[in-house]
């Protein structure tokens, strides 16, 4: 073989190394992209999860709070009742002891009358 055609061959062996490492280099490169979208599949779907998990939590939450604001209310409704009925009552108490002191007094007062009349009946008779 000749110089030239030694040089041509092993100058087609260095491009035919060379390629084969630009193919290994890119392959290497894929396979690293895939493992890279794989990754942030992963985590996607883990971010995906954690959303749907918290916004269930976040309606569950909304849910306790309607449902104690509704006990509220209702609590709150009854307390009103109870103090309504409650001054009802005071007022009718009021007004039955003003009937009472009034009944004493017209009582006291015509037994005074009445007194006083048997006073006079008496000194006039006795």
């Amino acid at each position: 073989m000749r110089y030239n055609q030694l040089q041509q061959v092993m100058a087609e062996r260095d491009r035919a190394a060379a390629a084969q490492q630009h193919v290994a280099s890119q392959a290497a490169l894929l396979e690293e992209q895939r493992r890279a979208e794989a990754e942030r599949d992963a985590v996607q779907q883990q971010l995906q999860q954690a959303m749907t998990e918290r916004d269930q939590q976040h309606e569950a939450l909304l849910e306790e709070q309607r449902q104690a604001e509704e006990e509220r209310d209702a609590v709150q409704q009854q307390l009103q009742q109870a103090m309504a009925e409650r001054d009802q009552q005071h007022v009718a108490a009021s007004q039955e002891e003003q009937r009472l002191k009034s009944s004493a007094k017209r009582k006291k007062s015509a037994m005074r009358k009445q007194s006083a009349m048997r006073y006079r009946w008496l000194r006039g008779h006795g």
